[in-house]
């Protein structure tokens, strides 16, 4: 594999059976959970409510959730699953428009210095042609003193501790992104915004950390490589995550329980 992200490598932790299927033998699947399907049409209205920002207009509260309906309508298809059954598809819609709205009634009027949005990035995670990522981050403010924030949207069910947010890799892998892209980086603050919860949960790296990072990904990716240039099998790692995988007819330990069709 020529380039990793922060979502191959988790994949890989989480099930090197996905990881494979996904990654290298590259088996596009339609299907998706209603709960990743609702977090990215938060996502995209959170996007547009800051690129009027950026484009110097005040963005109204109704035009966000207009814009959220629409990206949903549009986006809506039949391979959506969702695995609680005790809940409908209305809940879902509404959830969204309930962590939109929450947001804006915490950070109106949106003073903050964004520079970004949806912000993609290729970089060399040690700064050799060896180790290359990609990866978007969803918000970036600067001060234009050299401190930057790196903001990150979470709409699931579940929030952060501190204590795993200091641990957190995703946006640490970013803050390396943005220091080998920008080259006035003084400060880096990474902060996460757990939309059900109403929370914001704010973290940083020191030097020391970040190097410790970029050494776990290089040994994870090696390893990775190694075991495709030597034939191993990606074997599958049962948990209760194989309920929001859509590889049952492919794994060796779901085929013919697929609960989507």
């Amino acid at each position: 594999m020529k380039h990793f992200s922060y979502s191959s490598l988790e994949s890989f932790n989480k099930c090197p059976s996905q990881f494979s299927f996904r990654y290298i033998d590259k088996i596009i699947k339609n299907d998706e959970g209603i709960e990743a399907f609702m977090g990215k049409r938060v996502h995209e209205a959170l996007e547009f409510l800051y690129n009027e920002v950026l484009s110097d207009r005040f963005p109204f509260i109704d035009s966000i959730i207009e814009k959220y309906h629409e990206n949903w309508e549009n986006n809506w298809h039949d391979r959506i699953a969702i695995v609680r059954k005790d809940k409908s598809i209305k809940f879902y819609y509404e959830l969204g428009e309930k962590c939109i709205a929450a947001y804006y009634r915490n950070y109106s009027p949106f003073q903050e210095s964004v520079i970004g949005t949806e912000v993609e990035f290729n970089f060399y995670i040690n700064s050799t042609e060896n180790y290359l990522l990609k990866g978007i981050i969803d918000r970036i403010d600067h001060d234009g003193n050299g401190n930057y924030e790196i903001h990150d949207y979470k709409s699931g069910k579940r929030a952060m501790s501190q204590y795993q947010a200091d641990k957190d890799k995703q946006l640490a892998i970013y803050q390396i992104a943005l220091e080998q892209n920008y080259k006035d980086v003084s400060s880096v603050k990474l902060i996460w915004h757990f939309l059900q919860y109403d929370l914001q949960i704010e973290s940083s790296r020191n030097t020391q950390q970040i190097n410790k990072l970029i050494d776990g990904i290089t040994f994870q990716i090696d390893k990775i490589r190694e075991q495709i240039k030597d034939s191993k099998d990606f074997l599958p790692k049962e948990s209760i995550l194989c309920n929001w995988c859509y590889y049952w007819d492919e794994c060796s330990a779901k085929t013919g329980t697929n609960p989507y069709i």
